[in-house]
């Protein structure tokens, strides 16, 4: 019985929080940089012409993203159908805004559901190990609160599309090699993953900035990981048997899991150079890499939310190191291990990944989303291993440490539901008015970075207004 009513409180819970998110979400202003795909502009163009990016190697053309394809096409057909479906419900205005929110929580619950299914080993989102594990990891989800340092869910429905989806889809390609090499099951519709792995691992590759990258390094430690492993273990002698006898065994499961996607993986890296949003910055190398460091510094230590992750790590890891080094406490152990390793050559490599003017110090929320969501994985798995383990006594002590921990994360998550309340007044000021040319009253940036000076720079958003229906035709807009 009395488990029974935990469960429901800890379902209730998963259920508030993602409530409470959806309405976070819904009050998010729109972004300036939604119509260049939607409408499209035409430096985009070239993208939905050639989804494959093979023309940057066929005609030498540079263009805008030409390896992020899906994200792109995903985006624009979401944007052009959704908004107008919505409305036989809503105004106009409402169902873009519902839209977003829509999709952002989306991403959110399958976000929470993968690491939830990785951290507890079960496939089933019913079971109490499943709940226990979205239960201790959906605070950290922060939509407000610690967002500019670890925020998973980008405020900008854009970067949302390329950064979160993305992860999302590469997470599920690699949840049968996470479920059948780290919880040893067997993953279920074997046949369907040979058949659908392929075309899901070309999605993946051609989607967002980060994936291939992620791809290479988990892949090379991996097998680095397996590799290691096979040698140690040999009895041959002589070094160059005991290395070539370590690669012949590797599993035949994980080159079909890993090769085709590291191959795609080196093939949008390739064309991703050709990238004219990445050749238009050109800052050296070495500039960038002399930026790292107080990047690092300034990202992990001006909000509490990574300290005290790394605070409560810090404590299971002792715990677990000291007190609990059975089979399941040393792989946990060797798991954080190779997230640390992952961690470091990822952020080694990130200056190779070019300058934005927005990304002053290389690392941003965005860029480091791999090792925030490892961290959060790892948060959750060390947590459960705990729980599961630990006595009735000890977890007296242990369970309001975790409660604090979820308790401060959550507090911090402040609501803010009036962010976008200028931007919806600005928005029915332009549909309203009668002129084709319209002065806006307030100093709002409406589908914009910045704000609007020159009419005509309004022209993109006001033809995506016109698609949305906002309007009735096309009318410019600008602040005073």
């Amino acid at each position: 019985m009395i488990r029974k009513l935990i469960y429901i409180i800890l379902f209730l819970f998963i259920l508030a929080d993602t409530g409470y998110s959806f309405l976070q979400h819904l009050s998010q202003s729109l972004d300036g940089d939604m119509s260049e795909t939607i409408v499209p502009k035409n430096s985009i163009k070239p993208i939905f012409d050639c989804p494959s990016g093979i023309d940057v190697i066929l005609k030498k053309q540079a263009y805008h993203n030409p390896n992020r394809f899906f994200s792109h096409w995903t985006y624009n057909k979401y944007f052009n159908s959704i908004p107008l479906l919505l409305q036989k419900f809503v105004e106009p205005i409402d169902s873009v805004y519902l839209s977003c929110a829509i999709l952002k929580i989306i991403v959110q619950v399958v976000l929470i559901i993968l690491l939830s299914m990785i951290i507890s080993g079960t496939l089933n989102v019913l079971k109490m190990d499943f709940i226990i594990a979205a239960v201790l990891i959906t605070p950290l989800f922060q939509t407000n609160g610690y967002q500019n340092y670890m925020g998973i869910i980008d405020p900008s429905i854009t970067y949302t599309f390329f950064y979160a989806l993305p992860s999302a889809l590469l997470i599920l390609y690699f949840l049968p090699f996470i479920f059948r090499f780290y919880h040893k099951k067997l993953p279920l519709l074997k046949i369907s993953i040979a058949i659908l792995w392929i075309p899901l691992a070309i999605m993946v590759c051609l989607s967002g900035p980060l994936n291939p990258a992620i791809i290479l390094i988990f892949s090379m430690l991996v097998f680095l990981k397996k590799i290691t492993a096979n040698y140690i273990h040999s009895n041959l002698k002589g070094t160059v048997k005991r290395a070539a006898n370590a690669f012949k065994i590797i599993p035949r499961s994980y080159w079909l899991y890993l090769l085709p996607i590291c191959i795609l993986s080196l093939y949008s890296i390739f064309i991703g150079t050709y990238n004219i949003s990445t050749i238009a910055y050109q800052i050296s190398i070495g500039e960038l890499y002399s930026r790292l460091p107080e990047g690092i510094y300034y990202q992990f230590t001006q909000k509490l939310g990574f300290p005290i992750l790394f605070i409560i790590l810090t404590i299971n890891t002792l715990i677990i190191h000291y007190k609990y080094r059975n089979n399941e406490g040393n792989r946990i152990l060797i798991t954080l291990k190779w997230v640390g390793i992952f961690a470091l050559i990822y952020i080694l490599l990130l200056p190779l990944g070019g300058y934005r003017d927005y990304r002053f110090n290389v690392l941003r929320y965005d860029t480091i989303m791999p090792i925030t969501l490892s961290l959060i994985l790892f948060f959750g798995i060390s947590t459960l291993f705990l729980l599961k383990t630990m006595s009735n006594k000890q977890k007296t002590w242990y369970i309001p440490i975790i409660v604090a921990v979820l308790f401060i994360f959550t507090y911090s998550d402040k609501a803010m539901f009036n962010k976008n309340n200028c931007e919806r007044i600005a928005l029915k000021e332009i549909s309203m008015s009668k002129e084709k040319i319209v002065q806006l009253k307030d100093d709002c940036k409406v589908l914009s970075w910045d704000l609007i000076i020159k009419p005509e720079d309004s022209d993109l958003n006001a033809q995506l207004l016109y698609i949305w229906r906002i309007t009735k035709e096309k009318k410019l807009y600008y602040n005073k």
